[in-house]
């Protein structure tokens, strides 16, 4: 997972910590398509947990936190 254009202030619309939390989400939903005992399902559950940490991180540094960690959860945990 290339994280580097992710974190480039010009890497495109929406803030690092939306952009991340968008990655943590594709890597959950590769996790799920693929029950089961499977390594590679691990590293995406391993990748998901790390970029929404990341996102959380960035999201401190936001206009308004608060706001910023509350879309991080709905955009991880809920539907797109």
């Amino acid at each position: 997972m290339d994280l580097e254009r992710w974190l480039q202030p010009d890497a495109g619309p929406g803030s690092i910590s939306q952009r991340m939390s968008l990655l943590a989400r594709t890597a959950l939903d590769e996790f799920r398509s693929r029950p089961g005992r499977i390594r590679e399902s691990a590293f995406q559950l391993l990748a998901a947990d790390a970029l929404v940490t990341y996102a959380c991180e960035a999201a401190l540094e936001e206009r308004d936190p608060p706001a910023a960690l509350r879309a991080i959860l709905l955009r991880t945990a809920g539907d797109r």
